[in-house]
């Protein structure tokens, strides 16, 4: 009942975030985050957050992050606000912009003992992240012929293993985004590996355009240092 109040509530919310746009992020799949010089997608991360809060946050948690974070991600004080007021927390009560993101406390006996793990930052711990966080969402599919399944897990070719206990999760509309973007499965499994990049490293976009201009300013530092130089070995001869 929760859910369906909140993503509408969340959805209008993102609908005037900041100044966040709308990008094709799939022909070709590319992710704006990746590389030494990425940064957020801003309006992918809105969406993608979404689509954890819609789908990924009944099993997962994501201690780390708290609600006044998602200032981060364009959105206004009012609209965190609103968000957090929609989460009702263990002891009943609505999170506050200083709550952290709800744990669904998940027991282990709903998936055979093996224990949702927390997302805050799985996007630094598997190698690849944003692109295996997308591979293991959208890769799904049959077991082959002569592979025995363990009991209560699906076959999932990006897993290591190829054996995973999480269930197929994302689904066409599974979410309706605010900003006109079709809600396919891939485009929510995109979104939310974008979410989930930034969610682990919020810094992103600043550290990479501090470390640019840094390489800018020492390049510059050193041309100047080489014309300065020559310029003193000619007076001095």
């Amino acid at each position: 009942m929760m859910r369906r109040f909140f993503a509408p509530l969340l959805a209008l919310g993102l609908a005037v975030a900041g100044n966040a746009r709308a990008e094709d992020t799939l022909s070709p799949l590319h992710f704006q985050s990746d590389g030494p010089l990425g940064s957020i997608d801003k309006a992918a991360a809105q969406r993608g957050f979404l689509v954890y809060q819609t789908v990924c946050a009944a099993c997962h948690s994501a201690n780390a992050l708290h609600y006044r974070d998602l200032e981060a991600l364009g959105l206004t004080p009012d609209q965190m606000a609103g968000v957090a007021a929609g989460v009702k927390l263990a002891d009943g009560s609505a999170a506050t912009l200083d709550s952290p993101f709800k744990d669904p406390a998940m027991p282990a006996s709903a998936f055979g003992g093996a224990l949702p793990p927390d997302l805050s930052s799985i996007a630094a711990q598997r190698p690849g992240g944003a692109q295996y966080i997308y591979a293991l969402l959208t890769g799904y599919a049959t077991a082959p012929d002569g592979v025995t399944m363990l009991p209560g897990h699906f076959y999932n070719k990006a897993f290591p293993g190829e054996q995973v206990a999480m269930p197929p999760v994302l689904r066409d509309n599974a979410v309706t985004y605010a900003d006109g973007t079709a809600a396919t499965q891939s485009q929510e499994a995109a979104d939310v590996a974008e979410f989930l990049t930034w969610a682990a490293d919020p810094n992103l976009s600043t550290r990479h355009q501090i470390g640019l201009r840094a390489v800018i300013f020492f390049a510059f530092l050193g041309i100047v240092a080489v014309i300065s130089k020559r310029r003193i070995w000619r007076e001095g001869r």
